[in-house]
């Protein structure tokens, strides 16, 4: 299997198991994995064009340049990648946060918009490939 569809197949095992956890209340954790599965799909589109990032904000500044910058994708992908990113940060790093069903629905459903909008550019890109 190709890298890039290992990487978007964490992507879509991390949004199953969000979409799980929002289902039993366990927002704080939903929120982390709903991040994960983002982070997993971008780096997918990092490895299309040969780049990879050793950090999580190393992703998120190489998706703005090498993707938002040059029209590829919106500032609205930007920001929900680096939104994202804070509330994991939260979720993971921070005891007294717990997280709110409005926040984890919120984010959940931009983790799926994010992986389906990645999914499309990677098909584009792939399929014009031999």
């Amino acid at each position: 299997m190709n890298e890039y569809k290992k990487l978007l197949s964490l992507s879509l095992e991390e949004l199953e198991i969000a979409a799980l956890l929002l289902e039993r209340g366990r927002y704080r954790t939903c929120l982390s994995r709903s991040y994960y599965s983002i982070y997993y799909a971008t780096q997918a589109l990092l490895l299309s064009q040969n780049l990879d990032a050793s950090t999580h904000k190393g992703t998120i500044r190489l998706f703005g340049q090498h993707f938002v910058k040059t029209g590829q994708f919106s500032p609205e992908w930007a920001k929900i990648l680096s939104d994202a990113y804070e509330l994991q940060q939260l979720s993971d790093y921070d005891a007294d946060f717990t997280g709110t069903l409005a926040e984890a629905e919120k984010i959940l459903e931009q983790a799926k918009a994010f992986v389906a909008e990645v999914e499309k550019v990677l098909q584009e890109l792939y399929s014009d490939r031999p």
